[in-house]
């Protein structure tokens, strides 16, 4: 029983609901495509930082992103409460309270590339294997054989370290552009053959459908010392021997250090440097083409581009309206991929949470 003239009614909802809801699948879409997007940004960033440092006698410096892990929490909590006094209704009262919370904590997890990692992804060259396939995706094979072979059959691609008058085959571009105009006619094609242990490569020429294309091919054939009568050559890694109408096209390939070397030698620099002697000459190709990748400098960044990164002072980009340079950028990130991710990986030594 209450006192006389006083009651007290209590009704309670203190009722604390705690509930962690999943946002995973509404997360997904967004996060797994910016994710991706970030990525893919800071692996270029990467490479130009390098291929820069490179061009001024700088060492590289590779870190993968080996990890990402993001976990996320939606918490909440709500809580009512009603007091009622009859006898004194200005003391009656009631509340409702409630809050949220929510968490995201993603951690990335940062391999430096060194030792036996950086050994066999920068400096051990590529298989023909590995890199042949990519011809059958679409990707342009005088591009490709002008990044990754210091050598096909008896014909010589220029090194990087030759000086201004760095040594190559005349024929060699010609071979380039030959190879190029049989595969954009359909007339190339790549053959990868699995075995127990091994796998083979061939490059099968195939004008059944484009017999204008014969001579295009007996002139390749003529250059790189094949038998006129096979119809598909077996790519092999290592230098061309004395061996007349060979069934083999050996490719002298090179690492993917090497490739980053070349691809740095042609780099055109502010002439103040040149002059001050921190950085050599800018070297060029036999005939003065254009540079796999043209990279710009200049003291401010760049109202758009493709890829931008700032070293000291200066900025240094590749335009986004230059589709050559930018293809020639994505095949070198095809080359790190294949390089990174197919000979083994580094354990994880240094982890940043971000939340």
């Amino acid at each position: 029983m209450d006192r006389p003239g006083r009651r007290t009614l209590l009704a309670g909802c203190a009722a604390a609901l705690p509930a962690c809801t999943s946002i995973g699948p509404t997360r997904l879409d967004r996060d797994q495509l910016d994710y991706a997007r970030v990525m893919a940004e800071a692996g270029k960033r990467q490479t130009l930082f390098n291929l820069v440092r490179m061009r001024y006698g700088e060492p590289p410096a590779f870190l993968v992103v080996s990890q990402v892990v993001s976990g996320y929490t939606l918490q909440g909590t709500i809580e009512g409460n009603f007091t009622g006094f009859p006898s004194a209704k200005q003391s009656t009262f009631g509340a409702i309270l409630g809050t949220a919370q929510y968490i995201d904590r993603p951690t990335f997890t940062l391999s430096p590339v060194t030792g036996e990692h950086f050994v066999q992804a920068y400096l051990r060259p590529f298989s023909p294997v590995d890199v042949l396939p990519l011809i059958q995706g679409g990707i342009p094979v005088d591009l490709l054989f002008r990044l990754i072979a210091q050598a096909i059959g008896p014909l010589q691609n220029t090194h990087p370290l030759g000086g201004p008058n760095r040594s190559g085959s005349a024929e060699f571009p010609l071979l380039l552009a030959r190879l190029l105009r049989l595969q954009e006619g359909g007339a190339l094609r790549v053959r990868v053959r699995r075995e127990k242990e091994s796998a083979r490569v061939y490059l099968a020429f195939d004008t059944r459908h484009v017999p204008a294309m014969r001579g295009l091919v007996a002139e390749v054939y003529r250059m790189l010392s094949v038998d006129p009568s096979a119809e598909e050559v077996e790519v092999i890694y290592g230098v061309a021997q004395s061996q007349p109408r060979a069934r083999e096209i050996p490719v002298l390939t090179r690492s993917l250090l090497n490739v980053l070397y070349a691809i740095a030698a042609e780099i055109e620099l502010p002439d103040s440097d040149i002059a001050a002697m921190r950085a050599p000459p800018t070297l060029r190709e036999p005939g003065n083409p254009r540079p796999s990748i043209l990279v710009r400098s200049g003291p401010a960044a760049p109202a758009g581009s493709y890829v931008s990164v700032r070293i000291g002072d200066a900025w240094y980009w590749v335009e986004d309206t230059d589709y050559q340079s930018k293809l020639a950028f994505s095949i070198l990130e095809l080359l790190k991929s294949i390089a990174e991710g197919a000979r083994g990986a580094s354990l994880p030594v240094l982890t940043i949470p971000t939340g």
